[in-house]
């Protein structure tokens, strides 16, 4: 029961209503016994700061950050660990004697994901496609486990930017087809999906058979999805990423760890 010591905590992101982590995110606070409430705002790029701003002032536990504010959002935040300054985007942000600590659990989900999967990225070949925060999180997780990063963006220039910091190689999105032959693992950090007309962002030929996609968007028939469907590819999809990421800042939040199976029951097989 909603009260007047129920501890706040939010999810901000432009578009937001897509998301499971309010359904998520509540099932596991009630599980827990845990009088707590996940709401969803959908700032603007020109009011995140703003809305950041008003969350303190309302007395906010904590919060997590989505697309497009992953990167911005940093310069809101008081304390930041040190994985999230070498990430460069950030998703998930306690609230403590009105001072922002911030964290990123995107890459510990993704990582997880992967291990939970059985996805072996150690020496293997990895296109990464898309350079934003999301795909921040994912190099990172990547450069640990010492695949053989490829970043492709629309925007080659953004590619390149990101493959420098992170002492990997960039690609031209033109050129992806050239070298699907021999890749491993395709990682579609992008919003190519979240709308109906989108489409595959690069043209293909031949494909190694062995090839495993995954794209972080969720419940979608995206472009990669089906990509992978029509070439008989083993394809998996970001609820996993979701759900694991989700439960690490659960236990930023809580000190719990909560039941990964109840938050696996809210999404249906594509």
């Amino acid at each position: 029961m909603i009260n007047t010591e129920t501890k706040l905590f939010a999810i901000l992101g432009c578009p937001v209503k897509h998301s499971f982590s309010p359904l998520i995110q509540n099932k596991w606070f009630e599980k827990e016994h845990l009088n707590c409430v996940y709401l969803a705002f959908e700032p603007k790029d020109y009011n995140l700061e703003c809305t950041i701003e008003s969350l303190k002032k309302l007395k906010f536990n904590g919060f997590n950050i989505t697309v497009p504010h992953k990167i911005k959002a940093l310069k809101y935040i008081d304390v930041i660990d040190k994985n999230t300054k070498k990430i460069g985007s950030i998703n998930t942000v306690i609230i403590k004697k009105n001072k922002l600590y911030g964290y990123n659990t995107d890459y510990l989900g993704f990582a997880k994901d992967l291990k939970v999967k059985n996805i072996a990225t150690k020496n293997k070949k990895t296109i990464i496609i898309g350079a934003g925060g999301a795909a921040r999180a994912v190099v990172y997780a990547l450069k640990t486990e010492k695949s053989q990063l490829y970043i492709a963006s629309r925007t080659l220039d953004t590619a390149i930017i990101l493959a420098k910091e992170f002492k990997v190689k960039a690609i031209d999105i033109n050129n992806v087809k050239n070298v699907l032959d021999s890749t491993d693992l395709l990682v579609n950090c992008s919003s190519c999906g979240m709308k109906k007309n989108d489409r595959l962002p690069f043209n293909f030929d031949k494909i190694k058979t062995s090839l495993i996609v995954y794209d972080l968007i969720y419940n979608k028939k995206t472009p990669f999805v089906k990509f992978a469907k029509d070439n008989k590819l083993k394809i998996f999809t970001g609820e996993g990423m979701l759900i694991w990421q989700g439960a690490y800042a659960f236990r930023l939040w809580t000190g719990k760890f909560p039941d990964i199976k109840i938050a696996e029951k809210f999404f249906k097989k594509i």
